[in-house]
Order: structure tokens, then sequence, then C-alpha cells
């Protein structure tokens, strides 16, 4: 009796023993697993200096260009009503590189080169200029007196050493003054037309030639009217 006692309580040892043994490797798999999962965490957290770098790129597009803050003078769209001028400038301090300044018109393309630029055989319509004053290099483009075929004309402003361009667009419209000028042309080219038709009449008609052509039967008729009166008399 006493033994199987001894038996038992034996048994019972080794069994808490295991479920000891067994309840320390649950525990040590956990922590392993739970300091595992903190590392993940850790990992796919975002660090400062990544944020900041995207902060950054983010922002970077709002930040104008140095070529684009090396213009002084930038060109603006011009709209103007049919038959007024249009002026197109672009400008660049005086110690930047040459200035192309390029007008594309139904008069044709034409590029001003500054500074000191010039062009010979332009139209009468057109006028561009280079001028270097008050420390800045200006190049001009202007239209005497702009017509509907003007309209989406365009300049084009690029600096040598800058792969960038400023653009600027013509836009031409109808006030109304160009039908009061077709009206006005009409009515006085009516009476134009009747004026020159009342000279003319009022100057064949005292024309000797004139009163010969068209009264000449009628002379023939008074004189041979004449002639039988007499004849009758005699």
């Amino acid at each position: 009796m006493q033994t199987e006692f001894n038996l038992w309580n034996k048994r019972d040892c080794v069994s808490s023993r295991m479920e000891k043994r067994r309840n320390g490797a649950m525990m040590t798999t956990w922590k392993v697993s739970h300091i595992f999962l903190l590392l993940l965490a850790l990992l796919q957290t975002p660090t400062p200096s990544s944020a900041q770098n995207a902060t950054t790129t983010t922002s970077s597009p709002s930040t104008p260009s140095p070529a684009a803050l090396s213009y002084s003078t930038r060109p603006a769209d011009v709209t103007v009503a049919v038959g007024e001028p249009a002026v197109f400038s672009c400008g660049v301090p005086e110690a930047s590189p040459s200035l192309s300044f390029t007008l594309y018109s139904s008069h044709g393309d034409y590029t001003l080169i500054c500074p000191n630029g010039h062009l010979e055989d332009i139209p009468q319509a057109l006028y561009g200029s280079c001028d270097v004053r008050d420390g800045e290099s200006l190049a001009l483009w202007a239209l005497k007196g702009t017509s509907f075929s003007d309209n989406g004309t365009r300049v084009v402003c690029k600096q040598s050493a800058d792969p960038d361009s400023l653009a600027a667009v013509l836009h031409v419209y109808d006030n109304g003054t160009s039908y009061a000028v077709l009206i006005g042309c009409t009515i006085g080219g009516f009476f134009g037309i009747l004026l020159v038709f009342a000279l003319s009449y009022g100057l064949l008609w005292r024309s000797d030639s004139f009163q010969r052509c068209f009264r000449g039967n009628e002379t023939e008729d008074d004189l041979t009217e004449i002639v039988t009166k007499d004849s009758k008399k005699i």
C-alpha cells in the first residue's frame, strides 16, 4: 500500500513538472511572438526624415524655378477691340544672357534677338524693338492696328541659357464698331454713286457734242418745216 502511494506521488510530481515545462514553453513562445510583432510595428512606422522628405517633395512644385525668377518683365495675354493696337513685351536683367522674342502671327513669324536686335523687312503693321534701360534688356512687339485675322497671335520669350520659355496670346473681339463702319461705308457709297451720276449728267448736258448727239433729229425736222413753209409762200 505504501509502495502504491509513493508511485502515485511520483506520477503527480512528474505530471506537475511536465505541465510547468509546457507552460514555460508557451510563455516563451508568447514573448517571442510579442517581440516579433513589436519589431514589425517599428519597421512599418515612417521615420521623421522620410516625413520631412515627403513634405519637401510635396511643396517643391509650388516654388518657382530660378529661371522663371530671372524675367523682370513677363509677356502677358492681351485683349483688344478690333482696330486697336496691341503691345507685347518681355524683359530680363541687363546682366542676363541674350533674349529671343518670337512673334507668330498672320503677317508671318519674326524673332527679335536682344540686346541690340533689329529687323529690317517686316510689314508696316508690325513694330519690333530691343532697348536697354534702367538695368533691363527689354524686347517689344507691337501691332499698330489689329484685325480679326490677328486673333490668336502668339509671342514666345526665351533666354539662351534657359530651357523654359514664357508665352502670351492676343485676343481680338468685336465691340460693334466694325458694323457701324460697314453701314456708314455702304450709305456713303450709295450717295457717292448718286452724286457721281448727277455730276456726270450735268457735265454731259452742257456739252455741245452731247446736245448735238441727242438733238440732231429735232434740228433737221425744224429745218424741213421752215423750208416747206417758205416754199408754200412762194
